[in-house]
């Protein structure tokens, strides 16, 4: 069964059993259908994955009947329970969140200093003095460095509202007995900007790593000496 064949039944089939929020449930499973495409899985697959429609519309009306009839006490039990165990996935969500922002910091810092590297400006006198030819590559070399944090930030930022947004749909599953996918923790990019992602890291970490040999390299060779620092009087 395809995708369209699939929702298509799924659709008449809630639309048969008069359970609410129909254009809604359709919905995430349409996101339900895109996340496993992206991951590989045909839409045969997934929809057989999935399970009969009409089992799955059954499970939705069920659920309409049992909040119809109304479970005050358990739904207050699950709400505390859910909120406590809330507690300790804020603050590692903050902590993660936290973890992202420093990454973009570094992703500025390092691309600021390659900027000044390959300019020649020495802000503050923040910056060693050294040969031209030798800033120019380490100046680059820092720019790769930057981009190669700034997709690592993306990727924190990503895992990081995918992980919510698997929390929350669990969490409303929990609530309503609802019969909602499941959503993956891992980020979920389309196949052409997960390449692009891809490329662009491994570009960027292969360019950091050869620049920083050869920045090195120049630099030993200009200075006559391994540890060329000492020869630029970098600390003292």
């Amino acid at each position: 069964m395809t995708k369209a064949e699939y929702l298509e039944q799924l659709k008449r089939e809630l639309n048969r059993l008069d359970v609410g929020d129909t254009e809604e449930i359709i919905f995430e499973y349409e996101q339900h259908f895109a996340f496993k495409l992206a991951d590989g899985h045909s839409e045969e697959e997934i929809a057989a994955a999935l399970g009969p429609p009409a089992a799955i519309a059954a499970q939705f009306a069920a659920d309409g009947s049992k909040r119809a009839t109304g479970k005050s006490g358990k739904k207050a039990v699950l709400i505390v329970w859910l909120t406590l165990l809330g507690i300790p996935e804020a603050l590692l969500d903050l902590a993660f969140a936290a973890f992202g922002v420093v990454v973009f910091a570094a992703s500025a810092a390092f691309g600021t200093a390659g900027a000044c590297l390959i300019m020649r400006l020495n802000i503050a006198g923040l910056i060693p003095s050294m040969p031209y030819p030798g800033a120019i590559l380490l100046g680059v070399c820092l720019l790769a460095l930057a981009v190669l944090f700034f997709v690592l930030g993306i990727y924190c930022f990503a895992f990081l509202r995918q992980f919510i947004r698997a929390s929350v749909r669990w969490r409303k599953n929990v609530l309503s007995e609802a019969a909602l996918p499941l959503l993956p923790a891992s980020p979920q990019f389309s196949p052409k900007k997960r390449r692009v992602l891809r490329t662009v890291l491994l570009v960027s970490l292969a360019a950091f790593g050869i620049l920083f040999v050869v920045g090195y390299a120049v630099l030993a060779l200009q200075a006559g000496a391994l540890e060329f620092w000492h020869v630029y009087g970098w600390f003292v």
